[in-house]
């Protein structure tokens, strides 16, 4: 099937309400007082699983740990009691958006294009305003009957699982509304999540200026792209006059935080590693800078230097580069990871695993060193130790596709082909292949022997992905 379509439209259509009458969608309320934050969660959450499906999130743990890190120190300046999921879109185009549920989006190329942490800061406060305002519930009630586009896409996602054409047809059919009520909304609501996003700065001890330095520096870059407008700029379109008043606000605070952390900077190196499509032209790059000292932070350089040598294979001397680092700050996690993934890759996996184990010591309990360590022990045939950190890391709240791939992956290998599929299940699930996720629990359900527990597990998850593939296919 070919979703990529798909993908590109959902960021371009994302803001947008219209009259969608002809088609069959989930009826999910038509005014912001009949929705509720579980329904805005359901939908948000429907549309992540269908953008992994596409092929458009970059599930990264080191990175999705500091986007969760940047985001909570905004959110918990906020009065909002809501939870918040932050994400990564394998995209190098400059967007960012905001989902019903508390999920933001943000684009590779948006970090890449940022000049300090603040001005990252800056714009995620921006979307989480949108979230904290309910800005998409009061989209709803724009007409009497109307029906988000959010919901249209994922209903079209779902037909198109059988038939693409038919996705097509519903999103042309429901993206046929009005642009003008679009941009009405857009202007009035940008102006309040500029002014609670500010707040959220200073409050956050950022500068106040990372905002609107972001959006300045937007609005001069668009004009050379001429047609080409980078998707951020037409969902969140700036002018001289909000520059202006995003400046304004921040002047009359006191600047926070001046400098970016190193994590900003390893992130931004990190990045430039996962979205090239070049990386023997990037290690000359990144060689390149640390020897001429044309770089804006010497170990994040470094830092991307070792990641390319990894790429490329060199892993004696993507060693000899992250011991450097490890030398001036031994209990770095970032530092500690990738030289653990290198002795890994380089099936050292007696040295690897020791590295974990210092890691463990001095970060007992951390989610992201635990599923790098189960991943090594997993590769180093260490199936039951794999097996049980693994397990540890499961909770209700578990949205890694990754772990539970490599859960079935052990769950195999110890002959628990029930639980095996149990844990496909949810793999499946998370990408947003729900039919797929359906398959897993059958073939689970026709083994012989299976516990009742085990079996109850199975038959209630299937019950589920059944009542939400009719939920989302039909009204």
């Amino acid at each position: 099937m070919h979703y990529r379509p798909l993908f590109y439209i959902l960021f371009g259509l994302m803001s947008i309400v219209s009259y969608a009458d002809n088609i069959n969608l989930p009826d999910i309320g038509d005014n912001a007082g009949n929705i509720s934050l579980a329904e805005e969660y359901r939908t948000g959450e429907a549309v992540i699983r269908n953008i992994r499906r596409a092929g458009g999130v970059l599930d990264d743990p080191i990175i999705q740990g500091y986007l969760n890190e940047l985001g909570y120190r905004l959110v918990s300046h906020s009065e909002t009691q809501q939870l918040f999921h932050f994400f990564l879109i394998k995209d190098t185009s400059i967007n960012a958006f905001a989902l019903p549920g508390g999920f933001i989006g943000i684009n590779a190329g948006l970090i890449l294009a940022t000049k300090s942490e603040s001005e990252l800061a800056g714009v995620m406060a921006h979307e989480i305003a949108h979230i904290t305002q309910r800005h998409h519930a009061r989209q709803y009630e724009q007409g009497s009957n109307s029906i988000p586009i959010i919901a249209a896409l994922i209903a079209a996602m779902v037909l198109g699982s059988q038939n693409n054409d038919i996705g097509q047809a519903a999103l042309a059919s429901v993206a046929a509304g009005s642009a003008q009520q679009q941009i009405n909304f857009t202007r009035s609501n940008e102006k309040e999540a500029d002014r609670i996003g500010i707040n959220l700065l200073i409050n956050a001890e950022f500068n106040p200026h990372g905002m609107a330095d972001f959006f300045d520096t937007m609005d001069k870059q668009s004009r050379l792209y001429g047609d080409s407008i980078p998707e951020f700029l037409r969902s969140h379109p700036v002018n001289p006059a909000r520059i202006a008043d995003a400046k304004h606000r921040a002047s009359t605070y006191k600047n926070g935080l001046e400098s970016s952390s190193t994590t900003y900077h390893l992130l931004r190196s990190r990045l430039k590693v996962l979205a090239s499509d070049d990386t023997a032209e990037l290690l000359k790059d990144f060689s390149s800078k640390l020897s001429d000292g044309n770089y804006q932070n010497k170990e994040a350089t470094r830092y991307g230097y070792a990641l390319a040598l990894q790429t490329n294979k060199q892993y004696s001397q993507a060693l000899k580069q992250i011991d450097i680092l490890i030398d001036k700050n031994p209990e770095q996690i970032t530092y500690n990871i990738l030289k653990a993934q290198i002795e890994t890759d380089a099936q050292l996996y007696p040295a690897a695993i020791k590295t974990f184990k210092k890691l463990l010591n001095l970060y007992p309990g951390n989610n992201t060193v635990n599923l790098y360590y189960a991943e090594t022990l997993l590769k180093a045939n260490k199936i039951e130790l794999a097996d049980k950190i693994l397990q540890a890391q499961i909770s209700p709240s578990t949205k890694i596709p990754k772990l539970y791939q490599l859960l079935a992956n052990t769950q195999a290998k110890l002959n628990k082909p029930a639980s095996s599929h149990q844990s496909l299940a949810e793999y499946y699930y998370l990408l947003g292949q729900t039919h797929d996720a359906i398959k897993q629990l059958e073939l689970g359900l026709k083994i012989a022997n299976v516990d009742f527990y085990l079996t109850s597990r199975l038959e209630a998850r299937l019950k589920e992905f059944k009542a939400e593939l009719h939920e989302l296919s039909s009204k």
